[in-house]
């Protein structure tokens, strides 16, 4: 297996946070391997040049196939993946409304909370470059090829506003921004806040705040599974276990248990980055 984020170079910074390799290599043998992804605020373009996998929406209880690339929006509910035993797969992580700024549509306007077939919104030339990519193994290459279609993309970039600024903040932070004092930050009034915040990540303030705090709860607990929930919640800001329990409610409709055993019965993990 071979697993490593890579940040972009400096000219893509500006609305692209991390550019991640994956491949997986594995004896075809039994049931297909499996990693189970957390509600994640995280806007990203994925590519599968060999195949794609399997996603299944666990709290709609429905299973696609994915497409050869895809674009993903904040993930509201936890997903399961089921993986080729032979798979490869390189993610776009862009900064919080780095996509708005590239596709110019509003965010609420796409039903982001599953995957959508990035042919249709970044045209053919997706197709190219996963042709491309099957031809690739070397890390520099294909961060090379990435990075070029994302450079092409950086030519007619929508202008950056404070807001965008203030998003990596929150991200930066793990949530732990008051609403008042991110549109503060931002140079606006709440209001002006919320409709900006639809516009470029297509949730309300309060509620990107809380997922980004919950997933970094997911992703501490991971990578280092003895620790108790109790000491995350206080590590990630809650006022208490309870207030982490019931986001758990909210975002996944399970308790703690139930997401630790779905963690640990994983193939492998990769701290949210799939």
């Amino acid at each position: 297996m071979f697993y490593q984020v890579f940040s972009p170079q400096p000219a893509l910074r500006e609305f692209v946070n991390n550019i991640m390799i994956f491949r997986l290599d594995m004896p075809a043998i039994g049931k297909n391997p499996t990693v189970v992804l957390p509600p994640l605020g995280e806007q990203c373009l994925y590519f599968y040049p060999l195949e794609s996998p399997v996603s299944e929406y666990l709290d709609k209880e429905k299973m696609i196939k994915l497409s050869p690339s895809i674009l993903v929006g904040p993930q509201v509910n936890r997903v399961k993946l089921t993986m080729p035993f032979h798979s490869y797969t390189v993610k776009v992580g862009f900064q919080p409304g780095g996509l708005y700024r590239i596709l110019g549509i509003p965010m609420n306007e796409m039903v982001m909370d599953e995957s959508l077939d990035s042919v249709y919104f970044l045209d053919k030339e997706i197709q190219f470059i996963n042709e491309q990519l099957c031809e690739l193994s070397n890390p520099t290459d294909i961060l090379q090829l990435v990075e070029g279609f994302l450079l092409k993309k950086a030519q007619k970039l929508r202008p950056v506003l404070p807001v965008d600024k203030v998003l990596s903040l929150v991200h930066q932070k793990g949530g732990l921004m008051k609403v008042e004092d991110i549109a503060e930050n931002a140079c606006v009034s709440t209001r002006q806040l919320e409709r900006l915040f639809q516009q470029r990540i297509g949730l309300q303030p309060r509620f990107f705040t809380r997922i980004t705090r919950f997933a970094k709860a997911w992703r501490i607990k991971e990578s280092n599974p003895q620790i108790k929930w109790t000491t995350i919640a206080y590590d990630c800001g809650y006022f208490d276990q309870m207030h982490l329990i019931r986001d758990f409610k909210t975002f996944c409709g399970s308790s703690p248990s139930v997401i630790e055993d779905e963690i640990k019965a994983s193939s492998f993990t990769l701290g949210g980055q799939l």
